[in-house]
């Protein structure tokens, strides 16, 4: 597999040089995205949420319970940091903030990511070239 990382295991090295072990299926995917919606912006989670899912044309919509625990995961291992934001009105919120760490990551991310699709482009093309015309 590309990286070194086999399909269904989430990528990338932890600041230490382990391998961190994530989720299968579209929650392999939170991880990346919500270090991308970090990218640009600091943001609180219900934020980050609509922003994933903008992201992502609708296609993944984020359970909150879900990401906030992701959100706590990624805080615990540097890769965000977060800071109790004073509203005017309404309940205090959390926003998270991306660390140079998590750019690091996010950038491993991108690597892997892309190496995956290219590896899912030459499946659709082999699928392809393996059915009758008729049927595709």
């Amino acid at each position: 597999m590309p990286n070194g990382f086999p399909l269904g295991r989430r990528c990338c090295e932890a600041a230490d040089g382990t391998q961190r072990q994530v989720g299968r299926g579209r929650w392999a995917l939170v991880e990346p995205l919500v270090l991308a919606g970090l990218a640009s912006s600091s943001r609180h989670g219900y934020e980050l949420a609509q922003v994933i899912e903008e992201m992502t044309g609708g296609t993944l919509a984020v359970d909150l319970g879900g990401l906030y625990r992701t959100l706590r995961r990624l805080e615990a291992e540097g890769l965000v940091t977060s800071e109790w934001e004073d509203t005017e009105a309404g309940p205090q919120r959390r926003r998270y903030t991306i660390t140079a760490d998590g750019v690091a990551v996010l950038q491993h991310w991108r690597g892997h990511l892309a190496a995956s699709r290219d590896l899912f482009a030459r499946a659709v093309d082999a699928i392809d070239a393996a059915l009758p015309q008729d049927e595709q």
